[in-house]
């Protein structure tokens, strides 16, 4: 599940609208499961906490139920940007799902030798006076090594999805429907639309009506190299 907040398809009297998506491997297309507004702007920076987060994923959770007969649905990983709020809410209503955040440093290192090859980058720089850069590391340090899980945002072994892409690129095709902020009802008008198409978009693909070609990606790329790499490491 991928989940991000866009300000500029909020409504007037809207803050945000958070958004989540899926994606469908069998037909290799990305699929929005929920759109969310949290409203009032005075109120922007309660919205921005743990509860309001932990609120929505609620909904989302019963949702799913009583749409899927009410068999549960939990969600395995979770792709969002690096956001405490949104990551620990999701951890609190799916105790068992994996956060991964956005592609950020140090992503396709092994994870038992990141905090190795960090001290030796910043012996490196001390030697030879690399102030700057020094001064990069403590500020690398302090936000993302110490602050978050490095396993959150790591790709070693799961180089699959390793962006929010799937979220930004529909936030800016969304952006496009409105040349200003809209009305509720401007808002809720284009996206019943934008459901029905990609209601119809799915129906045909999983009918084999239009197959997207498969196109060969930097993450396949990658992924190739790593297993290489693994592949001399281990040869047996």
């Amino acid at each position: 599940m991928f989940a991000d907040g866009t300000f500029y398809i909020a409504p007037i009297f809207g803050y945000q609208v958070f958004i989540t998506r899926v994606f469908a491997p069998e037909i290799n297309s990305f699929y929005t499961t929920s759109l969310s507004i949290l409203n009032n702007k005075e109120q922007a920076t309660n919205n921005k906490e743990q509860a309001t987060y932990e609120l929505l994923f609620e909904e989302l959770k019963k949702d799913e139920s009583k749409y899927n007969n009410n068999i549960i649905v939990t969600p395995k990983i979770l792709r969002c940007d690096f956001e405490k709020s949104i990551s620990n809410a999701s951890i609190k209503i799916f105790p068992n799902i994996t956060i991964k955040f956005s592609i950020t440093n140090f992503p396709f290192i092994n994870p038992e030798y990141i905090f190795d090859i960090y001290n030796y980058i910043k012996i490196i720089c001390q030697i030879y006076k690399y102030f700057n850069f020094l001064n990069f590391l403590e500020y690398f340090d302090k936000t993302y090594l110490y602050k978050y899980d490095i396993q959150y945002c790591n790709y070693y072994n799961d180089i699959n999805h390793i962006t929010n892409n799937a979220l930004e690129s529909f936030n800016n095709y969304l952006k496009k429907l409105f040349y200003k902020k809209p009305s509720l009802y401007e808002l809720i008008y284009h996206l019943k639309r934008e459901e029905s198409l990609s209601y119809n978009n799915y129906k045909r693909k999983i009918e084999g009506v239009w197959k997207k070609k498969r196109i060969l990606t930097k993450t396949d790329e990658i992924n190739d190299l790593i297993k290489k790499y693994k592949k001399k490491r281990n040869p047996n």
